[in-house]
């Protein structure tokens, strides 16, 4: 008889586990499933931020004279589905090959506004001081572009004979964002509200076009 209680006992014991493990795992599959329709529905609703840069440019330029206007017309088209703000990076680069065989490289410096010149500037582009330049003319809607950021280029006529014979590139960082307050403030400056100049003057801006 004690024995027959046992074997009873554990028999209901056992079945209790076993109803427990299946309203665990239930749950669990049913939690899944309504995790999988919300990101279904999110991914649905998220626009696309995407960017295209237009510029005018002769590729067939071999050589770069000093002093010398080159046509470089550069602005930037949303090629994605929802309202942007726009700030671009402009990054020249000097390499100098040492050896013949140019196995030796060395990068020389090149500084905007001094040894460098982006000409006919857009007024509704501001130099951000921190590497970027914004684009405060608007939000720039679907299919539309923004206005030229520079027209032109030039070097410096003061440029030393190192950089005679050096190869001379200039590489474009575009980085967009959606127009919300929160977004662009916690993509560009961590959160933070600008205090300084000229930074402070392009996010009062920018809020003023939301």
């Amino acid at each position: 008889m004690r024995n027959r209680k046992k074997k009873l006992r554990f028999i209901y014991v056992g079945f209790i586990m076993a109803l427990v493990l299946l309203m665990i795992g239930g749950g669990y599959f049913v939690y899944a499933a309504m995790t999988a329709q919300d990101q279904k529905a999110n991914d649905f609703q998220v626009g696309q931020v995407e960017t295209k840069i237009e510029e005018v440019f002769n590729e067939n330029i071999q050589e770069v004279n000093l002093d010398n206007s080159i046509e470089k017309d550069v602005s930037i088209k949303n090629t994605g589905t929802i309202n942007q703000f726009v700030r671009v990076m402009v990054l020249p680069e000097v390499r100098s090959f040492i050896n013949e065989d140019d196995s030796y490289v060395q990068i020389l410096p090149l500084i905007i506004g001094k040894d460098l010149e982006l000409e006919n500037m857009d007024a509704n582009w501001l130099d951000g001081a921190d590497g970027y330049y914004y684009y405060i003319g608007s939000e720039v809607a679907p299919d539309e572009s923004t206005n030229r950021l520079f027209e032109s280029i030039k070097l410096s006529s003061s440029l030393s004979e190192q950089y005679h014979e050096s190869d001379f590139s200039i590489y474009l960082k575009v980085e967009t964002i959606n127009c919300e307050e929160s977004a662009f403030r916690n993509a560009w400056w961590q959160g933070e509200i600008p205090l300084e100049e000229p930074l402070k003057t392009i996010d009062n801006t920018l809020l003023g076009l939301l």
